[in-house]
């Protein structure tokens, strides 16, 4: 008789938006997050500008399930009468901004939604796992623009009171450096706040340049590269202290410097002194790394979210009182730098 032809599996098409403070990039993959077939990218201008170029380029394609990750702070809760809206950025022009309303009405498609670095978090640590690592927190850090942190734990993606916000944590000054600070959000009273000494404005500013763009020019020994690492460092360490991540994962522009890697894991050892004893010297490289998609990762981030609204992979949740263990976490580093 005919053999029979054995059915073809449906090949599976998600979407994302990830919507950063210069740029929103919008793609389509075939069945993994990774598997990027279409792209585009559209400056970060107002809202109605950016997210209706957005949505008129979702129109144009179908897709199973559609996944939204943009800069913060956002409402990531559920039923809340403000969900999927961005809240008090620093942005005026997109405070109160319904993301997920203006990118989601009127496709009959699920959805996720998340911070533009929870969900590379997530995927970092999904592909981790599929690797066979036993892994079971990642937290991803991106230092460009501005300094943003997300966090998996026990497999989700850390919420609870709102997000991680953790590139704001205020850590002790470099020993003589008088560099007052970029635009900080916070009142970090004789400390710093971390995104206002190490973003790329922050840098530019204390190299004298005109802007971010002239970073690229510096050599790897300019004194700049190193107070970044101290700022980096410094947050890396109340991270190791507050959260335990096995794997802290830098990206951003800022981080495609990678003379600041080896700077960024001694100084944070240096700053534990011996007081996480698993994490030594040599550990340290395989836990502060690069993104395994690079500049990818943001994307690849919203994607993975677009997967989790399909139900290929289901998040569990993970909520913690996050504004507490870093104050926690950053008396606990000053007492070991005072030692």
């Amino acid at each position: 008789g005919r053999q029979q032809r054995a059915e073809q599996p449906t090949m599976v098409t998600l979407a994302a938006v990830e919507g950063g403070g210069t740029t929103f990039v919008c793609a389509i993959a075939k069945d993994t997050a990774s598997n990027i077939v279409d792209r585009v990218s559209f400056p970060t201008t107002t809202p109605e500008e950016t997210l209706g170029k957005c949505r008129a380029w979702l129109l144009a394609r179908s897709f199973d399930a559609l996944g939204i990750a943009t800069f913060g702070p956002v409402d990531p809760t559920p039923g809340s009468e403000t969900y999927g809206h961005i809240t008090a950025t620093p942005k005026k022009a997109w405070r109160h901004s319904d993301v997920v309303g203006a990118l989601t009405e009127g496709f009959n498609v699920p959805f996720g939604f998340d911070t533009d670095v929870n969900a590379p978090a997530l995927a970092e640590y999904r592909a981790s796992v599929r690797d066979g690592e036993a892994l079971s927190s990642v937290a991803y850090a991106t230092v460009g623009t501005g300094i943003g942190v997300g966090l998996v734990v026990n497999g989700g993606c850390v919420h609870g009171l709102l997000h991680p916000e953790a590139g704001h944590i205020c850590v002790p000054r470099l020993a003589g450096d008088a560099y007052e600070g970029h635009n900080p959000s916070l009142d970090c009273a004789n400390w710093c706040e971390v995104e206002a000494m190490a973003a790329s404005g922050a840098l530019a500013a204390r190299a004298g340049l005109k802007d971010s763009a002239g970073l690229k020019d510096l050599p790897d020994d300019d004194g700049v590269w190193d107070a970044a690492a101290h700022y980096l460092a410094a947050m890396c360490a109340n991270l190791v202290l507050t959260v335990s991540p096995q794997r802290i994962v830098l990206s951003g522009g800022v981080m495609l410097r990678a003379s600041l890697f080896p700077k960024i894991r001694a100084k944070m050892v240096k700053m534990l002194n011996g007081y996480i004893p698993p994490l030594d010297a040599q550990a340290a490289c395989s836990v502060v790394v690069k993104s395994r998609w690079g500049n990818n990762a943001g994307i690849v981030g919203a994607l993975t979210l677009a997967e989790d609204a399909l139900g290929a992979a289901p998040a569990p949740k993970a909520d913690l009182l996050l504004p507490l263990l870093a104050c926690a976490a950053g008396a606990a580093l000053a007492a070991l730098l005072r030692r």
